[in-house]
């Protein structure tokens, strides 16, 4: 090979370079420009994650695994503390079922399969009006087990793996709703 095939061949392949660095940056600020906002960015007080969520106030929910669920919203919910006043009200009910799965001979069961259900609604503070409304379920399997406490222990991780679903669920729903919103 020639100094000067060797010398075009490192032009040619600084060229090509240049032309797909002329492509991508229009596509680059075109994408910057689109108004995406990543839900869950480092973005200050102005992200979705942050700014939307603390303005909405979360309803009491009956019953021990209601109380989970709401800790958990207001864990995600209110992320620099909760506001003095809020826009919004999210209401939700929580309703439960298991089914048994494995069946034995002598119709005992070894594993069974917890429903959650909550729908929710988000309401508008001020006029009442209800904005968003959704159901969030989850579907978790789990084993049943002869010894008493490993069985009540076994429920109760399935119906708190639940709980955590439906959180995640109506934490990233609600944003996205209120994204829409502003």
């Amino acid at each position: 090979m020639s100094s000067s095939e060797h010398h075009n061949g490192k032009a040619g392949v600084r060229r090509r370079g240049l032309v797909a660095l002329a492509l991508l940056a229009p596509a680059v600020l075109a994408t910057a420009a689109c108004g995406f906002q990543p839900m869950y960015g480092n973005l200050g007080t102005n992200s979705i994650g942050t700014a939307q969520l603390q303005q909405v106030d979360i309803g009491v929910i009956p019953d021990r695994y209601g109380q989970k669920l709401r800790n958990l919203l207001i864990d995600r919910f209110y992320a620099d503390g909760r506001p003095a006043a809020t826009l919004y009200r999210l209401e939700t009910t929580l309703t439960a079922s298991e089914q048994k799965l494995s069946i034995q001979k002598d119709a005992t069961a070894t594993r069974a399969q917890l429903v959650v259900l909550a729908p929710y609604r988000l309401i508008d503070a001020t006029t009442g009006k209800i904005l968003f409304q959704a159901n969030a379920r989850s579907f978790i399997s789990y084993n049943v087990l002869e010894q008493q406490y490993g069985a009540l222990a076994a429920v109760e991780n399935a119906y708190d793996r639940a709980i955590l679903e439906i959180s995640n669920e109506m934490t990233i729903r609600v944003a996205a709703e209120l994204g829409r919103k502003t």
